[in-house]
């Protein structure tokens, strides 16, 4: 996994969230959604990547920047998501200057795949709902 996945937001931001538009899970406070300008290629192909070991491909898209200890936002949006979904780590890793975390969540109705990006100071969240191939 390359290092240049370890994105930085060019302050193309649309706003601060409080839930998230694709999933419906509420957010830790301090939630920035970004555009699409701000999906590298490489992070769009990676979420297709972790959809692919799914048996799926990504539909839809969202990416999600916060500012603040990745441990703590960690375990703040791991309590919010619904006891429906099940949540699986496929891959962890080290980058230059953090971690990263490949996922997935799964219920009956709906399968999202997953990437979760911890900086020194900042976390980064890319996921996509998957559809069967």
């Amino acid at each position: 996994m390359a290092a240049s996945l370890l994105l930085m937001p060019s302050a193309l931001a649309t706003d601060f969230v409080t839930k998230s538009e694709l999933t419906g899970i509420q957010l830790p406070k301090g939630a920035l959604e970004l555009t699409d300008d701000d999906f590298s290629g490489e992070m769009v192909d990676l979420l297709e990547d972790i959809a692919a070991t799914m048996n799926g491909k990504c539909q839809y898209h969202e990416l999600l920047y916060w500012e603040g200890n990745p441990t703590a936002l960690g375990k703040a949006l791991g309590a919010k998501i619904p006891a429906e979904l099940k949540y699986k780590t496929l891959e962890l890793g080290e980058l230059e200057n953090g971690t990263y975390e490949q996922f997935s969540l799964t219920s009956a109705k709906v399968w999202y795949a997953g990437l979760w990006i911890d900086g020194p100071n900042d976390v980064s969240l890319a996921w996509c709902n998957v559809v069967k191939k």
